[in-house]
């Protein structure tokens, strides 16, 4: 069982998964946004458009619409692609109602509590689920669908309640986020791959030296800085066995563990030595991949499958093979051991759709054999997805070397994905991290903010341990 986890990867069925982060603060409304531009390659060919009725109580399928709200960053543009020719093939249009990460959670929790929830909807998977989103009542039955073997069981209990699975992952589940770094900005600033927080912030020091900003933090969008800490934080358990249990007990709180404290003082000492460059509080994450190939910029916490998308970019002039990029652990609090991520972005049929069947056939049709390849194909950061359908991963050689090196024993599950009610407070979390480093908050009220949001959910959620 050591090398369990990599032989999975090998095999293309890796058992955890990836989560991005949820979406939250401010309600608006959902912004639509029209299909991208033809990917890479043409989208699997079209078959006889086919007329279907649907089930007893919903409207004709073809000629039909379902809607799809997704946070932003969750639908690739090789997904809208195979949304056209599904239209091509069903008849069934789908309208992508893609919202702003720090808006997205409110605004979909007001309209499912409104009865008016999108056909298909976004959410975490994990524990949230019956909680926060109440996908029993909201969320339709999928445990029978066609694809259900196919369907990766560690997913379908991460998207499941009480042994029914009410949604499907449809994100790379296969790797996490780590740090991406240039080889060649590097190894002209002296500095070496680190393997602990101090050997980090010399090879920042070194690099600014150098004229080079060491990290490409983007914070506009309000989810990505809080992984930093969270795809580390699997070293708390490792340091102090039995610290999550006691987490999940009511037994201890973030505002009390020592490491905790040092883990968000080390990410306010990334911003406040200038490591993240004079903009990052307005940086963009669409912008990520084109800062790394610019050569601005050293490093970026990113999924192993964004390097093809570096030297794919137009800001690529010095050249950047995929050879110049490595990976290294996120080595806050000294961490180096691999972050294992078994939740992710997923999709849910709104039990209260007009148009159930519909949406049943789009997410079977995204999960034939030659679309999933397509996506798989065409959307550089998506290495292979939680299903099993005859498809080939694009794990690249650098990525399943840099996997080998972590066994069991030297892995470990992400905070948000062992702590009860983290995840849902993610985009707060990330707020109260950005008062911090402009001096509004200091770190023991940001844990202290995680404690008291931690014991609202509990108490909603009628948990005996914080009663």
């Amino acid at each position: 069982m050591k090398r369990k986890l990599i032989s999975l990867v090998l095999c293309g069925t890796l058992v955890f998964s990836l989560a991005a982060c949820s979406g939250g603060g401010d309600m608006s409304a959902a912004v639509a946004q029209e299909p991208a531009a033809q990917a890479g390659e043409e989208a699997p060919a079209a078959e006889e458009p086919a007329a279907e009725e649907a089930s007893e109580g919903t409207e004709t399928v073809a000629g039909t619409t379902i809607t799809v709200m997704a946070s932003q960053d969750w639908v690739e543009d090789a997904e809208q692609e195979l949304g056209k020719k599904f239209e091509e093939q069903t008849g069934i249009h789908v309208d992508y109602q893609i919202v702003p990460a720090d808006q997205y959670q409110d605004l979909l929790l007001t309209r499912l509590n409104s009865g008016e929830g999108p056909d298909i909807w976004g959410a975490q998977s994990g524990f949230a689920l019956a909680t926060t989103y109440n996908v029993q009542q909201n969320a339709v039955d999928l445990s029978g669908e066609p694809w259900a073997d196919a369907y990766s069981p560690f997913s379908a209990e991460q998207t499941g309640v009480d042994g029914v699975n009410y949604g499907l992952t449809y994100y790379d589940t296969t790797t996490d986020y780590y740090i991406v770094y240039n080889k060649k900005l590097f190894e002209e600033a002296g500095a070496k791959v680190p393997t602990t927080f101090a050997e980090w912030t010399d090879a920042c020091d070194k690099l600014l030296a150098k004229g080079v900003t060491p990290i490409y933090e983007p914070m506009a969008d309000g989810w990505h800085l809080l992984m930093m800490w969270t795809a580390a934080a699997q070293v708390h358990d490792k340091v102090e066995p039995g610290i999550i249990d006691k987490l999940n007990k009511n037994e201890t709180t973030f505002a009390e563990e020592k490491q905790m404290k040092e883990a968000v003082e080390q990410l306010k000492t990334l911003a406040d030595k200038g490591y993240f460059g004079d903009n990052y509080m307005s940086d963009e994450f669409a912008d990520a991949e084109g800062y790394l190939a610019s050569g601005e910029f050293a490093m970026c916490m990113l999924k192993p499958g964004s390097i093809a998308k570096i030297v794919e970019s137009d800001m690529n002039t010095a050249g950047y093979t995929a050879d110049d990029f490595g990976l290294f652990l996120i080595p806050i609090c000294d961490n180096q051991y691999l972050n294992v991520h078994p939740t992710g972005p997923s999709r849910f049929i709104y039990s209260g759709s007009k148009n159930i069947d519909a949406a049943k056939q789009y997410l079977a049709f995204l999960l034939e054999k030659d679309n999933v390849q397509y996506l798989i194909d065409n959307a550089a950061d998506v290495e292979n997805l939680p299903v099993e359908v005859g498809q080939t991963p694009a794990y690249s050689d650098m990525t399943k070397d840099f996997l080998a090196q972590y066994d069991d024993e030297h892995s470990g599950m992400v905070l948000q994905d062992v702590v009860l009610y983290f995840n849902e407070q993610w985009m707060d979390i990330n707020a109260d991290l950005a008062a911090m480093f402009i001096g509004d908050m200091t770190s023991d009220q940001v844990l202290k903010g995680i404690d008291d949001r931690r014991a609202q959910l509990a108490k909603a959620a009628g948990d005996e341990n914080w009663k």
